[in-house]
């Protein structure tokens, strides 16, 4: 929901940033600085929500390489790491955030605080690192797509 009305948000800052300029001679201010913000949101939510469905990119070179027989175990073993990759990220975007509160940082034009917006960091890459956790621990929980057949 937090994903959709972030987009949605972004296309009615653009839009009426550019019927503001073209038709009224008056672009909204800070729209497009407002709209960076919003896609970023989006765009972090969306991590999570492609984790949740099993679409997320990965690369596949070497699928097929070992013997079906091997699939669940290799498929494990990167949720594992993939576990471990978000909760190291998730630890650097926590002292990202702490940094932009202490230094109280704010956005350009539109003055706001930055670290509420940037919050959206850790919680999208523990919520991803918690399902992949979940996934390697309970496989049957991780949804099977058209690419994995």
């Amino acid at each position: 929901m937090l994903a959709c009305v972030a987009y949605t948000v972004v296309a009615f800052l653009l839009i009426g940033d550019v019927l503001g300029r073209e038709v009224l001679s008056a672009p909204v201010h800070g729209a497009q600085k407002m709209a960076v913000y919003a896609a970023i949101v989006a765009g972090f939510i969306g991590l999570s929500l492609a984790t949740a469905d099993n679409m997320h990119l990965r690369p596949n070179f070497l699928d097929g390489v070992l013997p079906a027989r091997f699939n669940n175990g290799i498929s494990r073993l990167s949720d594992i790491f993939a576990c471990l990759f978000f909760v190291a990220m998730a630890v650097v975007g926590l002292m990202f955030v702490g940094e932009s509160m202490r230094f109280q940082d704010k956005a350009a034009v539109l003055y706001w605080l930055l670290w509420p917006i940037q919050m959206v960091i850790p919680y999208a890459f523990l919520s991803t690192a918690l399902r992949h956790g979940l996934f390697a621990v309970y496989p049957d929980l991780k949804p099977v797509t058209a690419a994995a057949h």
